[in-house]
């Protein structure tokens, strides 16, 4: 048969190049037949691995999403005060997004109701999975540190959302243009936001009693990459 032959790694040839596609032209205006000739390949093939061009995207998110939520408990992984542990991940959200970029874009494609991704249900509740998954990393955190009195007692939850929507609100005004227009860097919104939420949810006197009253103020060393 025609794929017996075919090289190592096609299926992450063909993610790849369907992924530029999407971001290129939309996912409406592709096609299977666009994705295999770009691919370099025959469709018979590109059959042979996917379905059809739904299933396609989704293993593109899916791929793209797994990898986030690594990040998410990489940076999770330490056992230091919870502020500091939200902080660090914050700024492997803000790596990814420097260092995927077409990959942050494809997640929020599949995000976007104006995009028009018409993935079955069951795909799409699989995608949803991932962000379920990084809002629980940060709900475990947030409850360790409520229990252990560095964060005030609020509803884990709520200050999740509120966590990933500010990060996702500074994302898109530097995709936007808004960031650059004001001689404002990602790096500096991301630890001005950092800075200023951390004030809001950290326990204060516990923070100071324990001499920590910068656990989540902007850390010089650590802040970042030069970027636009």
């Amino acid at each position: 048969m025609e794929h017996d032959n075919l090289p190592a790694g096609t299926r992450e040839t063909i993610l790849r190049r369907a992924r530029e596609l999407f971001l290129a032209q939309g996912y409406h205006k592709t096609s299977m037949r666009a994705i295999a000739r770009t691919a370099g390949i025959s469709t018979g093939p590109l059959y042979f691995h996917f379905q059809n061009k739904a299933e396609v995207f989704y293993h593109i998110c899916r791929d793209a999403g797994e990898r986030l939520v690594a990040d998410f408990r990489q940076a999770a992984s330490g056992s230091g005060h919870a502020g500091i542990r939200l902080r660090s991940i914050y700024r492997a959200y803000r790596d990814f997004y420097y260092r995927e970029p077409e990959l942050f874009e494809i997640l929020h494609l599949a995000t976007n109701p104006r995009a028009g991704v018409d993935l079955p249900q069951s795909l799409r509740d699989d995608l949803d999975r991932n962000f379920g998954e990084m809002l629980l990393i940060m709900e475990d955190i947030i409850r360790e540190g409520i229990s252990a009195g560095e964060l005030r007692p609020v509803e884990p939850r709520h200050l999740a959302l509120y966590l990933y929507s500010l990060a996702e609100g500074v994302f898109m005004a530097n995709q936007t243009g808004v960031l650059r227009r004001s001689g404002t860097s990602l790096d500096e919104m991301i630890e001005a936001a950092i800075g200023l939420t951390g004030v809001g949810m950290v326990n204060l006197p516990a923070a100071w009693a324990d001499g920590d009253r910068g656990c989540l103020s902007p850390d010089k060393k650590n802040g970042g990459h030069n970027h636009d």
